[in-house]
């Protein structure tokens, strides 16, 4: 059979942030690469976070052979569980990704039933119709790579989250030569990280924040409060080697701190000095000036360790006069109400705040412009999709591209969730497209709840409910006695001024209009009484409550369901 195509179905991550999921099917075979969570906005309504419904990939069943990370961040592993318990497919990534991978799976408890196979930079592994070389990527996490994916059709590149970065502070550069190497055998298409697309210039090194860290160590003379992403092994080996120079001691708060700190040393990722870490009791015990907290909760997390100090205090520590903290995370969209909030907390403490917008101390981890260029010229791909980031930072990607790097509008193709990209030899175009859609995971990080649901929690929330117990007689197929009508939460709607009398009127009209034979399929009448009630509702209060009704029928002067 002759391989002619390859079709690319991007499901999370294209034209927003987060739920990075993109599967890629040529020949009758479909790999997937990441299985990311996002963080939606419904946080109030029970749900922590969202990730792709893998419905969507249903039809692909009997194609799919395995799935790619690129990186151990949330938004690019976060949904393997989720993925895995629906299509147990063998896994590939480094070894730190899979650390961060089977500590969730043991959580799930399918830790035993998955296929891991642990690759490095430079390795070659073959599946099916596809060989994916996995390049070394540098980014704010370590053993990252990019994927160079090889098919009968061509190869594509999919860069994962990069930057190209000549100085990590743990890890090796970004691999250039090898990606030279992949763009003189041809690349047909590259999908690019444009996360940093509208920012000119080059992204800073992770060891460019050194000096301002450096300066910050050097001035407190209280205690030291510091906030990062736990997953931030760079800037965690700074602090360490920084509290060291210091005469410091640190110590890690959090469980995510505290878990990636151990795992990120027994791996050999961070190299932490005999007796520099200590536990809390012991930090106590420190004067303020020897002593740094490494704590999580930059972004105001309600139940991270930052929140606490700020706000209360964590297992009896909290923010105090002289104090500095250190917000070294960038802020990410969504989050600046909550993290304005804390700020403003820990400034009633008494601490002194330093975030990045007053020094340099966060870097992103992501390509800008002139990073962009580096990767896109080595690489000399014939199509440039950009990938990863909300529409505007897409297209300003595109414009980059048609204006700085020489390539033509219809080289740089502008994909979205949802849509099929259909690649040839010569040609990329968009075939298609399934509507996107999203699961969110309840509170307890393991129940999937759909989109109708999470629409009537918020219904609940800002409406309110109205409950109707409707007895009928069967023989008539008129009401009994009158509704039993309860009301939670319903705004414009006063029990006592009538309301009640009106709705059994209305109720008692849709009855005698649905005649005897309506209690032949109850599940339509109560469908009926609850329409006709939201529309007396909404003409009468203004309010779009969410109504329960319920019918119940007489036997013999007794009611029954």
């Amino acid at each position: 059979m002759v391989v002619k195509k390859i079709e690319v179905i991007p499901l999370g991550g294209i034209g927003e942030f987060g739920m990075n999921t993109m599967g890629i099917r040529c020949g009758g075979e479909m790999i997937v690469v990441d299985a990311g969570m996002g963080f939606p906005e419904e946080t109030p309504y029970g749900v922590d976070i969202s990730i792709p419904d893998y419905e969507q990939l249903e039809e692909y069943r009997e194609e799919l052979v395995a799935l790619f990370l690129t990186h151990g961040h949330e938004d690019h592993i976060g949904a393997v569980p989720y993925f895995l318990k629906r299509f147990n497919v063998p896994v590939y990534g480094s070894r730190l990704t899979l650390a961060f991978i089977e500590n969730k799976l043991e959580e799930h408890g399918i830790l035993g039933d998955v296929l891991m196979h642990t690759v490095e930079a430079g390795d070659v592994s073959e599946v099916g119709n596809f060989e994916v070389e996995f390049i070394n990527a540098s980014h704010s996490l370590v053993d990252c790579f990019s994927l160079a994916i090889k098919t009968p059709v061509g190869t594509v590149v999919h860069t994962g989250d990069y930057k190209i970065d000549d100085t990590p502070v743990v890890g090796d550069p970004y691999d250039l030569e090898a990606l030279r190497r992949i763009g003189d055998e041809g690349v047909l298409a590259l999908f690019s990280d444009s996360t940093n697309a509208t920012v000119p210039g080059r992204t800073p090194s992770e060891s460019d924040v050194i000096p301002d860290l450096a300066k910050i160590f050097d001035s407190a003379e209280a205690r030291l409060i510091i906030t990062t992403f736990s997953s931030s092994i760079h800037r965690i080996q700074i602090v360490l080697d920084l509290a060291e120079e210091f005469g410091r001691k640190v110590c890690a708060l959090g469980r995510s701190m505290m878990g990636n700190v151990e795992l990120a040393e027994e791996m050999g990722y961070l190299e932490i000095p005999d007796d520099l870490l200590v536990g809390l009791n012991d930090a106590r015990r420190l004067e303020d000036d020897e002593i740094v907290y490494l704590v999580t909760g930059s972004q105001g997390e309600s139940r991270a360790v930052m929140w606490n100090l700020a706000t209360q205090s964590y297992k009896g520590l909290s923010i105090k006069d002289g104090d500095t903290v250190v917000l070294s995370a960038r802020i990410i969209p969504g989050n600046e109400k909550r993290i304005s909030k804390m700020i403003g907390a820990i400034y009633r403490k008494g601490g002194n705040i330093i975030e990045e917008k007053r020094r340099l101390i966060h870097v992103s981890g992501h390509a800008s412009q002139e990073d962009i260029r580096i990767l896109t010229e080595t690489a000399r791909p014939k199509f440039v999709v950009p990938i990863h980031g909300e529409f505007r930072m897409l297209f300003r990607h595109k414009e980059f591209l048609k204006n700085h790097v020489g390539y033509n509008d219809r080289d740089v193709i502008l994909v979205e969730d949802g849509d099929v990209l259909e690649l040839t030899a010569d040609s990329a175009e968009i075939v298609d497209r399934i509507e996107p859609s999203r699961v969110f995971i309840e509170d307890d990080g393991f129940r999937e709840i759909d989109l109708e649901t999470l629409k009537e929690r918020k219904k609940l929330a800002f409406n309110g409910v109205v409950n109707v117990t409707v007895t009928v007689d069967p023989s008539s197929g008129e009401m009994a006695s009158d509704p039993v009508i309860t009301l939670q939460g319903v705004g414009g709607i006063d029990g006592a001024n009538g309301f009640r009398g009106e709705a059994a009127e209305v109720i008692a009209d849709a009855l005698a209009e649905l005649g005897p034979d309506a209690l032949s399929d109850i599940p339509a009448t109560e469908e009926k009484i609850r329409l006709v009630l939201k529309r007396f509702i909404k003409r009468t209060a203004g309010s779009k409550p969410l109504i329960i009704p319920k019918i119940v029928r007489t036997s013999n002067g007794r009611s029954n369901q």
